[in-house]
This record gives structure tokens, C-alpha cells and sequence, in this order.
């Protein structure tokens, strides 16, 4: 036979030697994702209490994971729904290791961190400086893949990007804090130090030193930044602080669009649709729940203005779209 024959059917026979190992590695990664894909069966969704935003955030992830199955599976996930108040231990154990707990609110997530880690927790509707405290104080923070959080705040560089696109040129931010957040402040000096811009922080340890600290605060400040600080920003001292800083003319930046609404100037957030569109997102594409994401910030977040606060204190500001397109364009380029 010809050499040049003989090359030829050591090529062919080398190729399809390739061809059987292609096929057998591809088979066998097929049965592994298939395995994984079905890793999610069950999906209780723990409310902390029924009405709100916890239901607006039951309703859309019901929603979104109805219509669209999870990827790899044909088959539609089980969902459940149950309230802080009424719901039996029974109902969580069942398929513990077929099941994905959706725990909203700071109360679920609280009731859940004490539970035996039977089955992977995704905690939502919580500011980040208290999952932290309670993932720590219940020994969770070892295991942030299989408890977890998407946080309820912004990340830094999303609420001074806000102000600085705001308001350019004022570049000075006060910050209002209770005399145990002091760690709420993680990462905020570096953030701030990029952006050029500078923190002014006035900490407060009971109401009574609530008033003269933020006049303190609101004298060497362009702009007040609310934080998700139960002590300071409650009920019974938000009318108070939008009145001190209305009348120094102080705009402040709100965490939420119940903020702007009551007299804040702006806020970014997210709702409770919005966290549920990324919950269903990380369901759909990370199919494996027993291996949850790192906790992370909201993905997908509103602006909104309060144009008559704006008028009164004489400030141009941009429209709700110019102001989120610009944001989402800085927040981009910072990361």
C-alpha cells in the first residue's frame, strides 16, 4: 500500500478515536448538568409578614418563575408560600435537600439563621449591615453559599454616584448614624476617596442628640445621604429631619421611593419586583441551589425626584431617566 494511503487511514482512525472521547466526555457532562439542572424541585418562599413589599415580591417571583422554567428542566418549579406567623417546622423539612428557602424580611431571615442548616437560605428585603450581624451572631457567615443574601441598600458607588451626578460640584455628603452602625460605613471611605468626594459623619447615641447633631452635620454638608439605620431614620424622626434639613437647605438623598415621596430630593432603590427579578435570574441560570451566589447588592435599582423639593430649593436636577441612564453608565465604568 502507498505511504501516502497509509498516513491516511492513520489520520482517519486518530480522528475517529477523537471523535468516540469527544463524545464520551460530552455524554458525561450532559448526565452531571442534567443532574444539577433538577437540583431545584421546591421553592418556599418565607414571608416575614403578609402584605407590603414582601407580597409585591411573592407575587413577582411566582410570576417569573411560573412562565419561565428553570434552565435544563422542562418541568415548572413548586412553589409555596408561607408566613412567619403561621408556618410549622414540618412544612421546611420535607425534600430539605430538593429545596431552595426564600427568607424576605429582617424577621424571616432571623428565625431562619437559627434553624439547623438543613437546605440553602436566600435572604432578601435586608439591609446588608444586618444580615451580616446575623450570619455572624448564629455562626451562618461560614457558609455564605448556602446562606446568603441579595441586600436591601445600594452599593456605595450607585448613592454618591446619585449625588455627585445630582448636584455636580458639591462634593461634601453627611452621614447621620446610630452609635452601633458605625460599621454600616464598610467600604465607604475608599469609594468616596475614587469619586472625590468627602464624608461627614455625625454619630448619635440617644434622641436626644439627635437634632443638635444633624445641625452640626447639615453646616459642613452639601447634601444628606439616609442610610438604612432603624435608630436614626424611623417613623418617629423622619418629619423632623426633613424639616431641619428643608430649612438649612440641605437637599437630602432618600434610600427608597417612600423617601422621596415624604421630601427627600432623590433617592436610588429597588423595589421588591426588581430583587425578585434578580432572585428568579439567579434561580434560572444557577440551577444548583445548593451552591447559592455570595451575597450581593441589587442588580437592578430606580431613581426617583421629587420635583417640587427640588423647585423650593432651587436646584436643576435631571428627569428620573436622564438620572438612572447616567448612573447605570457611571456605575459601568466604576466597576
Amino acid at each position: 500500500m502507498h505511504w501516502q494511503s497509509i498516513r491516511y487511514l492513520w489520520h482517519l482512525r486518530h480522528l475517529r478515536h477523537l471523535r468516540y472521547i469527544a463524545n464520551c466526555i460530552g455524554l458525561i457532562l450532559s448526565l452531571l448538568y442534567a443532574q444539577t439542572a433538577l437540583a431545584v424541585d421546591n421553592i418556599t418562599i418565607l414571608l416575614s409578614e403578609e402584605g407590603s413589599a414582601y407580597t409585591e415580591f411573592s407575587n413577582q417571583l411566582n410570576t417569573l418563575l411560573s412562565s419561565q422554567p428553570t434552565q435544563g428542566n422542562t418541568a415548572k418549579n413548586t412553589i409555596k408560600v408561607l408566613s412567619l406567623n403561621n408556618y410549622k417546622s414540618e412544612d421546611l423539612s420535607r425534600n430539605a435537600n430538593n429545596q431552595l428557602l426564600i427568607a424576605v424580611g429582617t424577621p424571616a431571615m432571623t428565625a431562619m439563621a437559627q434553624k439547623p442548616p438543613a437546605m440553602p437560605v436566600l435572604n432578601v428585603l435586608v439591609p446588608r449591615n444586618t444580615f451580616q450581624k446575623i450570619a455572624k451572631q448564629y455562626g451562618r457567615h461560614q457558609d455564605p453559599h448556602h446562606f446568603s443574601a441579595i441586600y436591601f441598600d445600594q452599593p456605595w458607588h450607585r448613592q454618591l454616584g446619585l449625588i455627585r451626578i445630582s448636584m455636580p460640584g458639591r462634593t461634601r455628603i453627611g452621614l447621620l448614624l446610630s452609635k452601633d452602625s458605625n460599621d454600616m460605613l464598610v467600604g465607604l471611605p475608599a469609594i468616596a476617596k475614587e469619586m472625590d468626594m468627602q464624608i461627614n459623619v455625625e454619630t448619635v447615641n440617644d434622641d436626644s442628640e439627635l437634632l443638635p447633631a444633624l445641625r452640626r452635620l447639615l453646616n459642613n454638608s452639601d447634601s444628606l445621604l439616609a442610610l438604612p439605620d432603624a435608630a436614626i431614620y424611623n417613623r418617629n424622626n423622619i418629619p423632623s429631619i426633613l424639616l431641619t434639613s428643608y430649612r438649612q437647605k440641605v437637599p437630602l438623598f432618600g434610600f427608597s421611593a417612600a423617601y422621596v415621596k415624604a421630601g427627600a430630593l432623590a433617592g436610588v432603590y429597588s423595589s421588591a419586583a426588581q430583587i425578585a427579578q434578580q432572585v428568579a435570574e439567579i434561580i434560572q441560570t444557577q440551577p444548583n441551589s445548593a451552591y447559592l451566589p455570595l451575597p450581593q447588592y441589587p442588580r437592578h435599582f430606580s431613581v426617583n425626584v421629587n420635583t417640587q423639593v427640588s423647585r423650593s430649593l432651587s436646584l436643576e436636577i435631571d428627569d428620573e431617566v436622564s438620572l438612572t441612564r447616567k448612573l447605570k453608565s457611571l456605575a459601568e465604568r466604576v466597576q
